[in-house]
């Protein structure tokens, strides 16, 4: 992680916080998916469909329904998604 990152994250206080950056995200998807099974293949799909869905938030493009939740931080207008939809997102797509 870059400094410029680490600051970034501490100035929009989600240490401690249950919402996940899309770094941090696309961070836990690939140790999820190395977990669970041992293909490449795999693990760049799923992240690919992440990026995917995260461009057409930034976007604006919320036609198409999603299992992600998610916020814009009010400071940095950037998209934050929580844990748990992250997670339920996951098996979803592993399943």
């Amino acid at each position: 992680m870059g400094v410029r990152l680490a600051m970034k994250k501490e100035l929009m206080g989600l240490d401690n916080s249950d919402m996940l950056t899309a770094d941090d995200v696309r961070a836990h998807l690939a140790n999820s998916v190395n977990k669970q099974t041992e293909q490449d293949e795999r693990g760049f799909s799923v992240i690919s469909k992440f990026n995917d869905t995260h461009s057409r938030l930034v976007s604006g493009d919320v036609m198409r329904k999603t299992q992600l939740k998610f916020e814009r931080h009010r400071l940095f207008n950037e998209v934050l998604y929580t844990r748990q939809s992250v997670d339920a997102w996951l098996s979803s797509q592993t399943n």
